[in-house]
């Protein structure tokens, strides 16, 4: 700690003591709380008046206060978790009209009450002070990022300036210089205790192990794994997994090698204190370097164009992976030689050159790979054709097309390349060394983001596929629900991959590396707007869960409406539409159990509902009374049950077969197939004949003229027999035949007869007609139809009718 903490820690000591009242200073934990506030005080008082020498030490103890704080807090609740328990088994404490308890009772009651409002005191303190601390620690950071960006903009010296050089040079001969008395006092080191050559035979053979090593795991995942794979058809999913294999088959090898090479020049002493940093950030960029080159390697596969990825050309494809690997190799070596330069404290002129010729060097790759000549998709992009790499039913791939959206990329990388290298010659060597080094870690954090999403991608993609012979993709409804799945699919992982990346990303924007990680825990773990007595915003962590439990207890009530349709109903005699019924409600139980339980996971109290429900109940009234009042009716019709699903009923709006009763309204399908949707206050509120209600049995009326003269007991016996012939026909109640009036041109009967099945009234009717007209045929009953006799009084004057042409 400085000089400044340390002074500034013992004022503090003496103001608590001095100024801290009795009444806060019952325990040494509420006189630490008081004396962290004091502290917290002058601390911001330090920060606003910038007063501060050692940001970084004075952040470390903002740290450890909010910790110390932190943990404070957690054992109040400890406490309060230990105590309330006591003063709810003493139990409400009685009213104006009842009578007193006991004094000992009473004393137990004030002395926890008491405990209680001590530590509720406790708690509001300290979490006063974690509040303060974040709010100091935020900024900190912002004081920080300001610092950052204006020394990007600060301008220096051009590099083509004799005034960089001159110091540059001198520099680079005294670093130079450096690293040979390093290296020399090494073997003079090990010469004089007589073990040169042993160290060098280590280290020679650690390299050589490492060779060694790259070469058979190389080979030997790319025998095993890679050429099984091969041998098979270039699908998607296989080509992203040999991609993945070649970037792990080369990568591999380097981690294991680099860590022989290091641990052994470590135990011959070459890497000191000094060679720690130029060593780990040789090794780092030999890393990334194979990363890089396995996953180019296998995205655009020079050599083997049926597994190449990107759409390009062989030859293109070897330029693109030249100038990519080239960038990284710059940066690699450009970290290594600042690194270098940092150790052996060099002019800060040879730094700048480096950076400035890095950046340029980089800016010039840059604009090469972003020539419109390399990404142009020819006619034939030389990919094998075959059924696994044509367009998937399960999730309808699209086939390889020109992406339009790239042109403006490459576009932008052109105008940034120009922008770099003109930044860094105008003298801003910070600003385009920042921009060059963070695009060439936004590009590695893109390919990997590009990489996982693919496998993720093409894994439910498979999934998929092994249900494609139980599903019928042909059908519309399948084709819709793909598309859901696309996209969903598709949704979630990119939300995924951003959380994932976001905190990269804020630090390469210059973001310090403990602000993200205060922002990714206040995320996670919730967070207090407008400060002790404010808002509290609800966790990630505890909205996610509250996602995962809600999803899983409506997944599980889908289970169990499958399990009764399936099961118990399946082999019972209970009406279909009571079975719909139960099933909708057994739904919306579920649905209201997860909706709780939802809310109580992510923090709300449940206790509170009842003033969310008052408040609501004034929106009610005015805006959502319609919807209420059709919510309650669908209730209505779930319980009482007046009508069903399969129910045939006739209403004001149209006539059909009850199809789906929801939660607003009900769904009708007329008998021409089409759907009419009631509002289930409709259902409730008006008249409804249901034909269909408490069972199936139903009469039909036909109607049949006969014409005057014929045998009316003759009629009467065919139209019984007609309807006693008919299997449909119930015998209880007896069809009879209702004579029903003396016609114009006919005497008009109605045979009257009920069903077992009303809903096939309209079948017995037609099928009854069919048996009348043969009957009476045979019978030789006549069915008359209308006659009218004209009788015209008097012709015309010429004697006859007259024609008249128009």
């Amino acid at each position: 700690m400085s000089t400044q903490l340390k002074v500034l820690s013992a004022f503090i000591a003496v103001v608590a003591t001095c100024f801290v009242s009795p009444a806060f200073a019952q325990s040494s934990r509420s006189e630490a709380i008081d004396q962290a506030r004091i502290e917290f005080v002058l601390l911001r008082d330090t920060i606003e008046n910038n007063d501060s020498d050692d940001v970084a030490e004075l952040e470390a103890h903002l740290r450890a206060l909010r910790d110390a704080a932190r943990g404070r807090f957690a054992a109040i609740d400890r406490e309060l978790g230990a105590v309330e328990p006591r003063l709810a088994a003493l139990g409400s404490p009685p009213g104006e009209n009842d009578p007193r308890e006991s004094a000992d009772l009473a004393a137990e009651r004030a002395e926890i009450s008491a405990e209680l409002a001590r530590l509720n005191g406790q708690k509001t303190r300290v979490n006063a002070n974690i509040i303060e601390a974040n709010d100091l620690l935020a900024r900190l950071s912002a004081g920080r990022i300001e610092i950052l960006y204006k020394k990007l903009a600060d301008r220096g010296a051009s590099p083509l300036m004799p005034v960089v050089w001159r110091p540059a040079t001198a520099s680079a001969a005294e670093i130079s210089t450096k690293i040979g008395v390093y290296f020399s006092a090494w073997g003079v080191s090990r010469r004089v205790s007589g073990g040169l050559e042993k160290s060098l035979l280590f280290v020679s053979l650690a390299l050589l192990a490492a060779v060694v090593i790259f070469g058979p795991v190389n080979r030997w995942v790319m025998r095993t794994f890679t050429a099984a794979i091969a041998r098979h058809e270039a699908s998607p999913a296989r080509r992203v997994l040999v991609a993945g294999l070649k970037m792990l088959a080369r990568a591999i090898p380097g981690l294991i090698g680099g860590v022989i090479v290091m641990e052994t020049l470590r135990a011959q002493g070459i890497l000191t204190e000094d060679g720690e940093a130029p060593a780990r950030a040789l090794w780092f960029g030999l890393i990334i370097y194979l990363l890089v080159s396995g996953f180019l390697s296998g995205l655009f596969a020079p050599a083997n164009p049926a597994w190449r990825i990107a759409p390009v050309n062989a030859e293109h494809a070897r330029t693109i992976s030249l100038l990519i690997n080239a960038i990284v190799l710059i940066i690699g070596a450009k970290v290594l030689i600042i690194s270098i330069l940092s150790v052996a404290n060099a002019a800060p002129e040879l730094i700048r050159l480096v950076l400035a010729f890095g950046a340029i060097a980089v800016s010039a790759l840059l604009f090469l790979l972003c020539r419109t000549r390399l990404w142009r998709v020819a006619d034939s992009l030389g990919l094998a054709t075959s059924e696994s790499s044509a367009s998937s039913p399960v999730l309808g791939r699209r086939p390889i097309e020109k992406p339009q959206r790239w042109r403006i990329v490459r576009r932008v990388g052109r105008a940034l390349a120009v922008a770099m290298v003109i930044v860094a010659l105008a003298g801003y060597i910070e600003l385009a060394n920042f921009a060059a080094s963070r695009l060439y870690f936004l590009s590695i954090i893109a390919a990997f983001a590009w990489f996982v999403r693919a496998i993720l991608t093409e894994l439910a993609e498979y999934l998929w596929r092994r249900h494609e012979d139980e599903i019928d993709f042909s059908s519309d409804d399948a084709k819709q629900q793909i598309s859901y799945l696309r996209f969903w699919n598709g949704f979630v992982v990119n939300i995924l991959l951003v959380i994932v990346t976001a905190p990269a990303v804020l630090v390469l924007a210059g973001f310090p590396p403990a602000t993200v990680r205060d922002g990714l825990g206040q995320a996670f773990f919730g967070f207090t707007i407008g400060g002790v007595d404010g808002i509290h915003v609800p966790s990630l962590a505890n909205i996610f869960f509250a996602i995962i439990v809600f999803v899983a207890i409506m997944v599980l009530t889908r289970i169990m409406q499958r399990s009764f349709r399936a099961g118990p109903f399946a082999h019972s005699s209970i009406d279909p539409g009571v079975q719909n019924s139960l099933i909708t409600l057994v739904g919306y139980a579920g649905l209201l159990i997860a909706l709780f339980a939802g809310i109580s996971l992510i923090g709300f109290d449940l206790s509170n509902l009842a003033l969310i429900a008052g408040a609501l109940s004034v929106g009610i009234g005015f805006g959502l009374q319609s919807i209420v009042n059709n919510f309650v009716s669908g209730l209505i019709l779930l319980f009482e049950r007046p009508i069903k699903v399969g129910d045939w009923i006739v209403t004001a709006s149209g006539e059909g077969t009850v199809k789906r009763i929801s939660v607003r309204s009900t769904e009708i399908e007329t008998f021409d197939r089409s759907s009419i949707i009631v509002p289930n206050s409709e259902l409730i509120s008006s008249t409804v004949t249901n034909w269909t209600h408490r069972n199936k049995i139903g009469r039909i009326i036909v109607r049949i003229g006969v014409a005057y003269g014929s045998d009316v007991e003759k009629v009467q016996e065919v139209l019984l027999r007609c309807a006693n012939e008919h299997p449909l026909v119930v015998r209880y109640p007896e069809p009879f035949i209702s004579w029903q009036d003396f016609g114009a041109s006919s005497l008009d009967f109605d045979l009257r007869a009920y069903l077992s099945d009303i809903s096939s009234g309209l079948t017995v009717r037609t099928e009854l007609r069919f048996a009348i007209y043969k009957a009476f045929a045979e019978e030789g009953v006549e069915i008359p139809f209308p006659q009218s006799d004209v009788h015209v009084k008097s012709w015309p004057a010429s004697g006859g009718p007259q024609t008249t042409k128009t």
